[in-house]
């Protein structure tokens, strides 16, 4: 589903085609989006999210650590070309991406920055991905890793069958 940014609260209506879906498991995956809208419109479609699906995953790809001297390079950066993070300040640490999930209505809610989710790959793979571009700036590669984080929410968890997945 894609779906225009509201200025207005969004109702059920918003971002759901006519037919409804709401009683199937749902994943619902955003990335690089929430930090291009202000903390309450993102709050609000987090929200709507949670409200409307009785089973369902939330799953966000997004910048984090942003109050470090990295994370301030990054955003002065973007602004020079005219992209500005309107809720950048909801990036802080994988602490303010939990707590944003968990206060607009998901029941659990997890995170991990983009290294950490790296160091977890299989030794096999992370050496097949490594050979095919080869990387000279490794330390910049792991700056990086580190303010991208990957964030998960659940709703009826239970009747997702998540409990069998381990990393």
């Amino acid at each position: 589903m894609t779906c225009v940014q509201p200025e207005s609260q969004p109702d059920e209506n918003t971002y759901m085609p006519p037919f409804r879906l709401s009683r199937l498991p749902t994943l619902l995956i955003t990335e690089c989006v929430l930090v291009y809208m202000t903390p309450e419109q993102s709050a609000n479609l987090i929200k709507w999210a949670a409200n409307s699906f009785g089973t369902a995953m939330f799953i966000n790809y997004e910048q984090v650590n942003m109050d470090d001297r990295f994370g301030q390079i990054m955003i002065e950066h973007l602004r020079r070309r005219q992209c500005d993070l309107a809720g950048v300040e909801t990036c802080k640490s994988l602490e303010s991406q939990k707590e944003r999930l968990l206060s607009n209505g998901w029941e659990t809610a997890s995170a991990m920055n983009m290294m950490e989710l790296y160091s977890k790959l299989p030794r096999t793979e992370v050496s097949r991905i490594e050979a095919l571009e080869l990387l000279d700036e490794m330390e910049l590669l792991e700056q990086l890793m580190k303010h991208y984080c990957l964030c998960w929410a659940t709703r009826g968890g239970s009747e997702l069958g998540l409990e069998e997945i381990t990393y």
